[in-house]
């Protein structure tokens, strides 16, 4: 199978980081006015790279309740929620098509990913999550944690009226996730992370 992606079931454990580095380029092209065309030889070479079938353990499950993990992350970063903004939808890799991860994505990152990636749809508030448990051990993060750094974005963008294409946004809901991490490791004594 060297080369070929045959479905989103596949697991790129080789293509992920290099994904994640091509997402960020992808995000400063855009903001200099550079359409995703540009990006066609680096996916080509992205996918060329040979894939892995993915573990076939079940996908990662939240530990927490997702409204808590909003709370968490609200408060961290100053904002009484309020009723009238609605709450985005969250969708899992594993129950969600490709297809509809790409269309909802890109008019935000001027083309269409090739694979799955964490990821806030500002437009259609929509969250968008990878669950391979593959993926969380190899990051040493929670799905969890990948929630929260969403929900930085959804903040930005419906309380603060941020565009999430520039820098600063992306900075804050690292930070935002890295605090995350350290409260969950605080309120679960006995456990450790990673």
């Amino acid at each position: 199978m060297a080369g070929t992606a045959q479905h989103a079931g596949m697991d790129f454990r080789c293509l992920r980081s290099g994904w994640i580095a091509l997402r960020g380029v992808a995000h400063r092209l855009a903001r200099a006015g550079v359409q995703g065309v540009l990006l066609a030889p680096a996916l080509a070479l992205l996918l060329s790279v040979s894939a892995v079938r993915a573990d076939d353990s079940a996908p990662m499950r939240l530990r927490r309740d997702p409204q808590q993990i909003l709370e968490a992350v609200a408060r961290r970063m100053n904002v009484t929620l309020r009723a009238d903004v609605a709450l985005p939808r969250i969708y899992f890799e594993s129950t969600t098509p490709l297809e509809q991860f790409q269309d909802a994505i890109a008019p935000q990152w001027h083309f269409r990913p090739p694979l799955f990636a964490n990821a806030y749809v500002a437009e259609r508030n929509e969250i968008y999550l990878m669950d391979d448990p593959a993926y969380y051990r190899r990051m040493r993060r929670t799905l969890d944690e990948s929630l929260a750094h969403e929900f930085a974005h959804y903040l930005q963008v419906n309380y603060f009226a941020a565009n999430l294409a520039d820098e600063t946004c992306e900075n804050e809901a690292v930070a935002v996730q890295m605090a995350f991490r350290l409260a969950a490791d605080d309120d679960a004594p006995g456990e450790t992370s990673g």
